[in-house]
């Protein structure tokens, strides 16, 4: 392994995770495809119960969850993650086509601090995600 390497491998640990679930693969790639362009390591789950059995293994500085999926909603992901000490303290960022105030006040008292509707703009989940946790630059600044 070249210097070169080792530096590369150095910045991506430095990189903050986000861990995003949803059961559209094609929304997944849109979140994938927006943060890892602007400085994020990106993890994707298709189903709150992956993303659940992933969390035990590693621990991103962000979630961003759908609300609508099969199985566990996106909803009762964030109850479960709130209730857990080890991991209580990640924000949430919930993305969804639902878009009303009941919808809204549902995300918060789930444990959500962020509500992003669907369809959304790559710049505006970015935002989102940067308020949350500011992507560490290449050289370490």
């Amino acid at each position: 392994m070249t210097v070169l390497d080792a530096n590369a491998k150095t910045h991506l640990r430095e990189l903050p995770l986000v861990l995003a679930v949803d059961d559209s693969p094609v929304q997944l790639r849109l979140i994938q495809d927006a943060l890892t362009r602007n400085g994020y390591a990106v993890k994707t789950a298709p189903s709150s119960e992956e993303a659940l059995a992933m969390l035990t293994v590693v621990v991103p500085a962000v979630i961003i969850s759908d609300v609508m999926m099969s199985g566990m909603s996106g909803y009762e992901l964030c109850q479960q993650l709130k209730r857990d000490e080890n991991l209580c303290r990640i924000p949430i960022i919930l993305l969804t086509g639902e878009t009303s105030p009941k919808d809204f006040k549902a995300g918060s008292d789930a444990g959500a601090v962020m509500y992003v509707t669907k369809p959304f703009k790559p710049e505006s989940l970015l935002n989102a995600v940067r308020m949350l946790c500011p992507a560490q630059h290449w050289q370490g600044d």
